[in-house]
């Protein structure tokens, strides 16, 4: 296998670990929503939805968030010559845009919930 030489192996190693299980529990977290949103029914249903749609946004947001590190801004990059500022300042932007209505989608997914319940 042959990796840039941009980073060292550990670090590829560390985040293709971390980013493929957290690409595998965004998708159990899906499948069990799947699993939640057929069996509940009126305002719990509404939540799941709300909760899932945050979920989604929160995952996204986290996505974007590598590309301040690794592609396209390389700032975790032992070499100065291939760091990109510009762009990573747009991943950065990126991950706050999704990450700010991912909360808000959780927030009112749970608050939601506690209606439902009461």
């Amino acid at each position: 296998m042959n990796f840039p030489t941009g980073y060292p192996i550990w670090m590829w190693l560390y985040f293709g670990t971390f980013g493929s299980a957290g690409a595998v529990l965004f998708t159990l977290v899906v499948w069990h929503w799947l699993k939640v949103h057929s069996l509940a029914k009126g305002p719990l249903r509404s939540a799941a939805k709300w909760n899932m749609v945050g979920c989604m946004f929160l995952f996204f947001g986290a996505w974007f968030a590598c590309g301040i590190g690794a592609w396209p801004g390389y700032l975790l990059s032992p070499d100065l010559a291939i760091h990109n500022p510009h762009l990573a300042t747009g991943a950065a932007v990126l991950s706050m845009f999704f990450s700010v209505p991912g909360w808000a989608c959780v927030l009112v997914g749970q608050r939601k919930m506690v209606q439902a319940t009461q």
